[in-house]
């Protein structure tokens, strides 16, 4: 069996509890709609290394948070435990913004709540940094934090159930841009739509997915149809496999906690 083959059938499987309408529940609450997406979509597609968590994000630099809570894909391994509902950005590879429907107004509230995560400030990860916690402090290590490459970039997605035509809503996210009420470089990466089969999604100037180590020129819609938890599978992985996250400062932490007045 090749490795697409493999992954179309366990996606098929996802694809049907989707069919049977359990996920996605008028009556469900937005923490409920979130867990639900969360347990029957996202976890049978990620390694047991990535945590799922319904909450806040914070910046350990500057203490500003998002917006809303949003289903997030973190470190398991290396995320300091703090109970409650938030946590450091630094740990946080994605989030999702998770709707039943997405209409105009739907559409710009998840854009917005995408936008207050991608704004939270962290250190750049470099090549430096093998783990989140150990940092190889070799001769060039003050040039890797100078330069533009950036290793821990955010990943932000918007997910509907259902939602308005796919190319009205491109439009809107568009004509948002063009007005500045959302920066390019805090938009979502991809907006999915699961009932229609579609995606709103970054593209290369090739035309091409925009993943985090290309470059991110425009915004394209694909029809994926029946394919398209296949799609979302793999640009997924692909895309959480290229980042490289540095934990926080806990120097900075221990200094604060002894500093003598």
């Amino acid at each position: 069996m090749h490795l697409l083959d493999a992954i179309r059938h366990h996606t098929h499987t996802i694809a049907q509890r989707l069919q049977t309408g359990d996920v996605f529940r008028p009556e469900h609450s937005t923490a409920e709609l979130h867990r639900m997406f969360a347990e029957a979509v996202l976890r049978p597609m990620l390694p047991a290394r990535f945590g799922l968590m319904f909450g806040n994000v914070f910046s350990s630099l500057e203490g500003e948070s998002t917006s809303a809570a949003l289903t997030l894909i973190y470190d398991a391994l290396y995320a300091l435990p703090l109970g409650g509902h938030s946590i450091a950005c630094e740990y946080v590879y994605a989030a999702f913004d998770v709707r039943l429907h997405l209409d105009e107004a739907q559409f710009t509230e998840a854009l917005m709540n995408i936008a207050s995560f991608k704004r939270l400030q962290r250190a750049k990860a470099t090549a430096h940094d093998v783990s989140p916690t150990h940092h190889l402090g070799i001769f060039g290590a003050r040039y890797a934090q100078l330069s533009d490459d950036k290793l821990n970039p955010y990943l932000g997605y918007a997910i509907a159930n259902e939602a308005e035509d796919a190319r009205k809503l491109h439009q809107q996210l568009k004509a948002l841009i063009e007005a500045g009420v959302v920066r390019p470089e805090h938009t979502p990466d991809a907006v999915v739509c699961l009932r229609s089969g579609w995606v709103i999604a970054r593209q290369t100037l090739s035309g091409a997915f925009a993943v985090p180590r290309s470059s991110f020129a425009k915004f394209g819609v694909w029809q994926a149809g029946d394919q398209l938890l296949t799609l979302f599978y793999v640009l997924l992985n692909l895309s959480l496999a290229q980042i490289q996250l540095r934990g926080p400062d806990l120097l900075r932490i221990l200094e604060l906690l002894t500093h003598r007045h």
